[in-house]
């Protein structure tokens, strides 16, 4: 009986990765994200109060799987919008959408990568960046 205990004890602790010379790691990659840019219409003038909405994404193999939940900012009265995502997990792939409040314009979108730099080697990727403009065209 005490074998059998032995045995057991000794799986357990290999499998969290004692007595090994790598040990496994456990957790969630993070990343910081800033993602900003700028809405203007053809005329180059500033188009304020434009909804962004973002979505994160992975591919997979049918193609890019994107997360069911999106995060939706506005643009500011110089039609600039940005937003840091402090601890977020680092999708590689990015689509933001921006939409006009008032129906004036047309929507438009883009799908981005993100890369990442400064990371610490380990479950901290580091910081990315998304710079997105638009410029959006009447109905």
């Amino acid at each position: 009986m005490r074998n059998l205990f032995n045995i057991l004890l000794s799986a357990i602790l290999g499998f969290l990765g004692y007595g090994c010379e790598t040990a496994m790691k456990y957790g969630t990659p993070t990343a910081n994200l800033l993602l900003e840019g700028e809405v203007t219409n053809e005329e180059k003038e500033s188009l304020h109060n434009m909804q962004i909405v973002h979505r994160d994404g992975w591919k997979d193999n049918e193609g890019i799987m994107w997360n069911d939940e999106a995060d939706t900012i506005y643009t500011n009265a110089e039609g600039k919008y940005n937003r840091i995502y402090k601890g977020a997990f680092p999708s590689e792939y990015h689509k933001v959408i921006v939409n006009d409040t008032a129906g004036v314009y047309q929507s438009d979108s883009a799908i981005t990568n993100a890369t990442f730099s400064g990371g610490d080697g380990d479950w901290y990727v580091g910081n990315g960046e998304l710079k997105v403009n638009f410029i959006l065209k009447k109905k």
